[in-house]
């Protein structure tokens, strides 16, 4: 009787715990507008002497290929990021794969073809704690 409790138990609480992981899940949408290539520039807004600019690919599986090139103090480098992006109450998740870190951003769509990021939580440290960019759609 005992082993039939535990079992039912253990059951229960996979059950339960299985239900909570689809509930985050089903929390993970994509918000159409922001599908597309798009690109953006900046200078000196993350920190002192670096400028970058970016292309962002985000498709509707939620998946990401953002190809930086950075510009630290005359060093010039290329990077490119794969991820997954989501968006949850509102804000705007982007997962990279690399370093298995998410930074989260708060989000306005200014038009059809620009979007206004704010930094909420980067997995980087900023020296600018108000970081923020705007990307434009290229297609």
């Amino acid at each position: 009787m005992r082993k039939i409790i535990s079992i039912l138990f253990i059951f229960s609480c996979l059950f339960s715990f299985q239900l909570k992981a689809q509930n985050i899940e089903l929390k993970k949408t994509i918000d159409k507008n922001l599908v597309g290539v798009w690109k953006g520039e900046e200078k000196e807004n993350q920190s002192e002497g670096l400028s970058k600019s970016w292309v962002m690919t985000r498709k509707n599986d939620g998946t990401f290929l953002l190809v930086f090139k950075v510009n630290d103090n005359g060093k010039i480098n290329t990077i490119k990021e794969k991820g997954n992006w989501w968006v949850e109450d509102g804000k705007f998740y982007e997962f990279h794969n690399t370093s298995g870190l998410t930074d989260v951003y708060t989000y306005t769509i200014l038009s059809k073809d620009k979007v206004k990021f704010k930094a909420v939580n980067m997995a980087i440290e900023q020296n600018n704690e108000n970081y923020e960019f705007i990307d434009e759609r290229v297609k």
